[in-house]
């Protein structure tokens, strides 16, 4: 049987911000990581009492929901549209309406009531929480407006809010939410109860704003969970992510979270960070005489850029054979030889200490050997000989160009350095 196609009675957009149009059959074929996009500027222009995406037969304001049983995104007109557009789509639910509809009147559910303040126990009952910060449903009020959260406290230092999302909830509710928080410099954790994959592949739509809220997570609250928080005295959750078109699970405290830019967290990032796919491109560019020159170019100016090594070029870089010492540190790493015609790592260290300019870096070297168990590399008499003429040096410390290059690019091998007082002041 041949699946009927959807009708789009609104065949096609105009986007303000671009002056290009979008047809519907552009719309459902959009990426959901696109669709995201699309749908919470056409909210937040909304909620801004402007126009982004509009009409192109009555240059009306449109938006974007996903079509109840297809879940596929289509286009409808706000309120207020005009009825004699041949595209018109009728007048939607209004915000409030629908929020009001969804418990009859009621302004929650039993079940919301009840999680928000097992948060509130579980979140006073964590060391972590500063004591008598916890705050359950009550007003937050701020220069750009007032709140009322579900629970907020102070966690690890910082003000956080806990959103319980059970029901539907229409995206202008989300990102009003979130910009609130955003500005007020609140994290935001939006918390879910007893999740469960879909096994269609599909996310109810506030669902899904919430998982692109947290970088493609999302967090939630069960019987375990509460369990293990009750028992630990710390707040543990069950993150849910997507790996390709599979869903995975992991519990996670609430304190090793990666809180991002915008105040809100992940426990798996969705994308490699920046450090792993500069490596990655740094080895692309490698021959067995170390880094091409050409892809070198490209690769120091990323690192000017990200390191935020204000004062100093790409000569520089070259100046100071940042190349060589990034390739040894890989090398260290990998226990073999990387970009270099070299045999093993002693003839690795031995060639990279053999240029004098080079001497500045050996503190540097040596710390990261020993937090790539490669230690025993400075047994070899060859080596030692060269490490005893190179110490002679002023050494690299972490302000220093190549110390800031090694902490970027190598973060997990020297976060295992924290607190040990002989790595403190090496690169």
């Amino acid at each position: 049987m041949v699946e009927a196609v959807p009708r789009r009675t609104l065949k096609s957009v105009v986007d303000l911000a671009s002056m290009h149009s979008i047809t519907s059959d552009s719309l459902i074929a959009m990426s959901k990581d696109d669709y995201q996009v699309l749908r919470r500027a056409a909210t937040r222009a909304r909620l801004d009492r402007k126009a982004r995406y509009v009409c192109t037969k009555c240059g009306h304001a449109v938006y974007a929901p996903r079509e109840g049983r297809t879940g596929q995104p289509y286009w409808k007109h706000h309120p207020g549209a005009p009825q004699v557009c041949p595209w018109w789509t009728g007048t939607p639910t209004s915000v409030n309406a629908v929020s009001a509809q969804q418990f009859d009147g009621a302004q929650e559910s039993p079940l919301h009531a009840k999680i928000k303040h097992i948060v509130g126990e579980l979140l006073t009952n964590d060391h972590r929480t500063t004591a008598g910060s916890v705050v359950v449903d009550e007003y937050l009020i701020q220069e750009n407006g007032r709140r009322r959260p579900d629970v907020r406290a102070i966690y690890d230092g910082m003000p956080l809010v806990v959103e319980v999302q059970l029901a539907t909830t229409q995206i202008p509710i989300i990102v009003q939410r979130e910009d609130f928080y955003e500005n007020a410099s609140i994290r935001l954790m939006w918390l879910t109860w007893s999740f469960e994959p879909p096994t269609n592949g599909r996310l109810l739509s506030s669902f899904e704003d919430i998982f692109y809220s947290h970088d493609k997570n999302l967090f939630s609250m069960d019987d375990e969970t509460i369990a293990l928080s009750k028992q630990r005295q710390s707040v543990i959750l069950r993150a849910f992510w997507m790996d390709g078109d599979a869903w995975r699970s992991k519990l996670v405290t609430l304190f090793d979270l990666n809180w991002l830019a915008g105040g809100r967290a992940n426990a798996v990032p969705s994308r490699p960070p920046w450090h792993h796919e500069f490596l990655s491109r740094w080895r692309g560019s490698l021959g067995e005489r170390g880094t091409k020159w050409k892809e070198r170019e490209i690769l120091f100016s990323e690192l000017v850029a990200k390191v935020g090594l204000l004062e100093t070029d790409v000569n520089e870089l070259h100046a100071l054979d940042v190349d060589a010492l990034v390739n040894c540190m890989l090398s260290l790493v990998d226990g073999q030889p990387v970009g270099s015609r070299q045999q093993n790592l002693v003839e690795v260290m031995n060639s990279f200490l053999n240029v004098e300019r080079r001497h500045r870096y050996v503190r540097l070297v040596r710390t990261f050997a020993q937090l790539t168990n490669r230690d025993a590399l400075f047994g070899v008499e060859s080596v030692r000989k060269k490490i005893v003429k190179a110490r002679a040096v002023a050494q690299d410390d972490r302000q220093s160009v190549s110390g800031k290059i090694a902490l970027a690019l190598f973060p997990e091998i020297f976060s295992s350095a924290r607190g040990n007082a002989s790595t403190a002041s090496c690169g």
